[in-house]
């Protein structure tokens, strides 16, 4: 049943307006600040396939899956507590999109300010960029 809402939501997200405000682009050292100390404000979303995860899982961050997930930002908090068993970010807390090379994060990006997500952010490095500059190493302050 949630296939068919994720399909829907996904074709719905092209029939609106997309917003024309442009997402803040984050690098490395603003990455490794926000593992190392988490921002209630912001929330590291990987967008990569629950496989890729396998590879390396990025400390703090989501996974909300582009391809078998499009519409996640779409669901109402219930549904999204139910499909992804955390609660569903806030509108007022700032999106930061990542991927593997950085070309699923800009479209997870654009796709979440079509469902009303005005505070995004890409780290267009992702995983690639993080993990040849030694981010594997780096832990959140306990």
């Amino acid at each position: 049943m949630m296939r068919s809402v994720f399909g829907a939501a996904r074709f719905g997200a092209f029939s609106r307006n997309l917003s024309t405000k442009s997402p803040k682009v984050y690098q490395f050292e603003d990455i490794k600040a926000l593992v190392r100390k988490p921002d209630l404000h912001k929330v590291l979303v990987d967008v990569r396939e629950p496989s890729e995860l396998q590879q390396y899982k990025m400390p703090t961050a989501i996974n909300l899956p582009l391809k078998s997930a499009p519409g996640a930002l779409s669901l109402s908090p219930e549904d999204f507590q139910d499909v992804f068993d955390l609660q569903k970010p806030s509108t007022d807390r700032e999106l930061v999109f990542f991927c593997a090379a950085g070309v699923r994060a800009k479209a997870a990006e654009e796709l979440a300010q079509s469902y009303g997500y005005e505070n995004t952010g890409i780290y267009p490095g992702s995983i690639n960029d993080w993990l040849a500059r030694g981010g594997d190493k780096i832990k959140p302050e306990t």
